[in-house]
């Protein structure tokens, strides 16, 4: 890389940097003078609030699935139907009649993608997936075995709550609780019992 490109990275970020503390010195002012209704998005709002603040670094967001899929799977994981977890899912969507190409599925690794691609798709219930994914849809810091089993509501939305299947596979006496939990999502979803 030659320094010429390096030089103008580093003019970039400097004027950059300049810019963010400009306007956030702009926003500070207006707050003094009562103006609290600026207009600016949350996302813009939280980039400024947390300026020079150490960040936790994300988790990229992946998805897959049809953007009109009735089911949405929010998976605390990334690997979705790949490897033992997977294949456990394809078969749990099977038994539900569902193929893995008839659910959107993502994982909570970006809260306001997810957000957005629930606001897109408007599914009918929401299946999350693990601990994580339950805790980070439903803003809820118990543990799953507290909240799992019974739906939830999110912006209108069922939100089923389950264990993750790379989790039965290390306690299959999970299976049982979370077909229930499944069958709870088939009957509210209208879809026919598989069992």
């Amino acid at each position: 890389m030659s320094s010429g490109m390096s030089n103008d990275r580093d003019s970039i970020k400097t004027d950059l940097i300049s810019v963010i503390n400009d306007f956030s010195l702009y926003l500070s002012a207006q707050r003094k003078m009562g103006n609290t209704s600026l207009g600016i998005s949350k996302p813009s709002e939280a980039l400024i609030n947390n300026w020079g603040m150490k960040s936790q670094p994300q988790t990229p967001f992946f998805f897959e699935g049809p953007e009109n899929a009735s089911i949405f799977i929010l998976d605390s994981g990334t690997r979705f139907f790949k490897g033992p977890g997977g294949e456990l899912l394809i078969k749990i969507l099977a038994a539900m009649t569902l193929s893995s190409d008839a659910v959107f599925i993502c994982n909570a690794g970006d809260a306001i993608a997810v957000h957005q691609k629930i606001d897109i798709i408007s599914p009918k219930v929401i299946i999350t997936l693990g601990t994580q994914a339950g805790q980070f849809l439903l803003k809820n810091r118990q543990p799953l075995e507290q909240f799992r089993g019974r739906f939830h509501d999110y912006h209108g939305i069922k939100v089923m709550p389950t264990f993750h299947p790379s989790l039965l596979l290390k306690h299959p006496e999970y299976k049982r609780q979370v077909w229930e939990d499944m069958k709870r999502v088939m009957a509210y979803a209208g879809l026919k019992d598989g069992s």
